[in-house]
């Protein structure tokens, strides 16, 4: 049900102009940067449509991107000041900032991303109307910012991260997030928010640090997959969906896993959400 809702609110957000759509001009842009003096990388990342990868460089790399974009819709971009480590970098719409979708090739884009593993690395990325893979397992990651509209995404900490992470937060319009290995990231806070959307949280992985996570949204689905013995305190401010709370122990507006206290690890969840529908699966560590 929630994806035919995702669906009708993405519309709502995207302008899609097919009807009139003008021959396909496709056209291919790179660029690799090698790693100099760098001591900090701050990347603002905007992709305007299609499919979208997203992976720590090779050994000796900075950044790099692959573009393939519809050249009648879509503008590359590749800013870099080495001074100060500020990228803007990305494929964007030609007739205006954001990520809007004003024809079907733009859907037919795709963009490949890459940076160094090495580098203490800040993203700010935005996305629209996309399939995206985005793995950053390795990288030394000091904090994280997500927006998608319209996008089905697939997060990753496939390895543990480096490092110190502040914040990872991801923000949805009418899309679908997955975020794989949390337990791996090991940033002091975790956020959800969102209009409507369906995020589901897997924390597996070699965790380095208890968690915290709070979940602002209006609407759609969270699911949470935890590894068997975590400890997992959850308080719901407007908790106006059903929640079984199977396997908790509940005072008030607060669930809790009995041994809260002695687990090795903890998950603290504050949900601010008006409806959303909570499902909580054990998985094994």
């Amino acid at each position: 049900m929630w994806r035919v809702i995702l669906l009708g609110v993405a519309l709502g957000f995207q302008y899609f102009d097919l009807s009139g759509c003008s021959a396909q001009a496709m056209r291919s842009f790179s660029v690799t940067r090698p790693v100099a003096a760098e001591r900090f990388l701050h990347v603002t990342l905007e992709f305007a449509g299609g499919t979208m990868v997203l992976r720590p460089a090779s050994d000796g790399d900075l950044y790099g991107l692959k573009l393939t974009y519809d050249a009648d819709h879509s503008a590359p971009v590749q800013q870099y000041d080495p001074r100060t480590g500020i990228l803007h970098l990305g494929v964007a719409s030609a007739g205006g900032p954001g990520v809007r979708i004003a024809a079907r090739a733009q859907l037919e884009q795709r963009g490949e991303f890459k940076f160094s593993p090495d580098i203490p690395l800040a993203i700010y990325a935005t996305i629209g109307a996309s399939d995206a893979t985005i793995d950053l397992g390795g990288t030394t990651l000091t904090e994280l910012e997500i927006r998608t509209t319209a996008t089905r995404a697939t997060v990753d900490f496939s390895r543990p991260t480096q490092g110190a992470c502040k914040s990872a937060r991801f923000t949805v319009g009418a899309a679908q997030i997955e975020v794989r290995h949390l337990g791996q990231a090991a940033c002091e806070a975790l956020r959800v928010d969102g209009g409507v959307g369906g995020v589901s949280l897997r924390f597996d992985g070699a965790w380095r640090r208890d968690l915290n996570l709070v979940v602002d949204l209006a609407m759609g689905e969270l699911r949470l997959q935890l590894p068997q013995g975590t400890g997992v305190q959850l308080t719901g401010q407007r908790f106006l969906a059903p929640f079984d709370g199977k396997g908790f122990v509940r005072v008030g507006d607060t669930w809790t896993t009995p041994g809260f206290e002695r687990a090795p690890h903890k998950l603290t969840v504050e949900l601010k959400a008006a409806m959303v529908g909570i499902d909580v699966e054990w998985i094994e560590r």
